[in-house]
């Protein structure tokens, strides 16, 4: 698959997921930052809406934000990533984390961390597994300079091929 399919394939995967109601990009942005006193502040910055909808600049200031989400806000915010990353990567200067990509390492053995991952990816379907797949996928075919593609080959190999039927 190219960048522009496995794009239309995470917008079909993902499409009419559900806003989250409270741990939001910008509140988990500011929780990245030992801010939790403030959440009501942060959640008002938030777009409202579609995740196809979430401004650029949101994606770009809230970096770490994925790490912090719960279910719900990863499942809504992970796609938003994952295409902005998509489109931005392969520009100099643009993206100067590999965020989207290091959200999806998967952890098989050790017991903590993989329910922890278990519960995170709890709500994805078939569909959005296999879009996250994809995704990893091309980043570890890419041979650019421009993306972490050592890391995405160890991910899909480690997890991610399973879904991957592409």
């Amino acid at each position: 698959m190219d960048k522009e399919q496995v794009i239309e394939l995470i917008q079909s995967a993902f499409d009419g997921v559900p806003q989250p109601d409270k741990l939001t990009l910008h509140v988990a942005e500011a929780h990245d930052n030992w801010d939790y006193d403030n959440d009501a502040i942060h959640w008002k910055k938030d777009h409202k809406g579609p995740w196809q909808d979430v401004p650029d600049d949101h994606l770009e200031e809230c970096q770490f934000a994925l790490s912090y989400l719960d279910p719900v806000g990863f499942r809504y915010y992970l796609p938003a990533f994952m295409v902005w990353y998509l489109r931005n990567y392969s520009h100099p200067g643009r993206v100067p984390l590999d965020n989207a990509l290091y959200a999806l390492e998967r952890s098989v053995h050790e017991p903590k961390r993989k329910e922890f991952d278990d519960k995170k990816y709890s709500l994805f379907s078939e569909e959005q597994l296999r879009a996250c797949a994809a995704f990893v996928r091309l980043l570890a075919e890419d041979t650019s300079g421009m993306t972490d593609e050592d890391f995405a080959e160890r991910a899909y190999y480690k997890y991610w091929h399973q879904f991957d039927v592409y």
